[in-house]
């Protein structure tokens, strides 16, 4: 496995991969991530969004076939959004969320974000319980400025601990 920065030649397959996950467990609907306009040109989008955003790709070197990813990006001046963290179902349950996480926060302190906010699908259960299993806080609504108002679940965590 390599875990690298998204090139242009990812953003077909990452945005299969999120838009089969999300079809698969019934949230491609309106106001979720399966909509977002960027997902057809995800690394320039991150490369332009501002230089407090990152995206990762994990592949399989040896079938040199992409299995996932994960990024952040700006969601206040003291806040960053992990984002669109999905993956091949052959490739979840191995940690690679975890390890995408883990790089997101270092990611995100190095950038000076003081918190690190998620948002999801109840119905994502495997998801959800990473989340809780690395840290992250539940909220009882989302925060004001959300893009992805098909999500029922709110996160965040203190970056400063």
């Amino acid at each position: 496995m390599r875990i690298r920065k998204i090139e242009s030649k990812d953003d077909q397959k990452i945005k299969n991969i999120i838009q089969q996950t999300l079809s698969e467990f019934g949230d491609a609907k309106p106001g979720s991530a399966y909509f977002d306009p960027q997902l057809n040109y995800l690394a320039e989008y991150y490369a332009s969004q501002s230089k407090n955003s990152f995206y990762w790709v994990i592949e399989d070197e040896k079938k040199n076939s992409v299995l996932g990813g994960g990024g952040i990006g700006p969601f206040t001046d003291k806040i960053a959004e992990l984002q669109k963290v999905y993956f091949l179902p052959e490739s979840r349950g191995l940690g690679l969320g975890k390890k995408i996480i883990s790089l997101a926060e270092e990611k995100a302190k190095e950038f000076g974000y003081k918190k690190l906010y998620i948002e999801t699908f109840a119905n994502l259960d495997r998801a959800v319980r990473l989340y809780q299993y690395m840290g992250f806080k539940q909220l009882s609504k989302p925060m004001a400025q959300t893009e992805h108002s098909a999500c029922d679940l709110w996160f965040e965590k203190d970056l400063l601990n």
